[in-house]
């Protein structure tokens, strides 16, 4: 999966690229600033699977608008990685849900697939307990991506 990467804290937005990087994964970033992160975006167009994005940049809450530009803009589905669970589900049409920091070592690796099947339409059949999902995942959805594009 070619993955976005957006934490203002070094070694947090590091130790995520390495794993997913050692995964296989490609990644873009990682960006510290809302900034640097649509800049990114523009660059990749819209060939980027998923967003990971901290809520807190920059002791801002700027997080909640970068998933929706990223979504209205390029398409691109977020997911919340951040300590800041009540802000994630007050903005659930934000994102595909939210990893609460710390999680486990290898749990974003675990939450790709089900990320990725989410935003595709599908029903994952495991869910990883540490990966809280927006809405209802038994459900069949238009995709993911299209319905927060239709909700912002």
């Amino acid at each position: 999966m070619r993955v976005l990467v957006v934490d203002d804290e070094p070694l947090i937005a590091a130790s995520i690229e390495w794993e997913l990087r050692d995964a296989g994964h490609e990644v873009l970033g990682p960006a510290y600033r809302v900034e640097d992160a649509l800049a990114l975006a523009a660059a990749a167009g819209a060939q980027i699977d998923l967003a990971l994005v901290d809520i807190n940049l920059a002791g801002h809450d700027e997080g909640v608008g970068l998933a929706r530009a990223l979504s209205r803009r390029f398409g691109v589905p977020s997911v919340f990685v951040t300590g800041q669970v009540a802000q994630a589900r007050s903005n659930r049409d934000a994102a595909l849900g939210v990893v609460q920091k710390p999680f486990p070592h290898d749990g974003l690796l675990k939450v790709l697939p089900v990320a990725k099947e989410l935003a595709g339409g599908g029903r994952p059949r495991k869910i990883p307990s540490w990966f809280e999902v927006f809405g209802d995942p038994t459900r069949p959805q238009r995709g993911a991506a299209a319905a927060l594009r239709a909700t912002v």
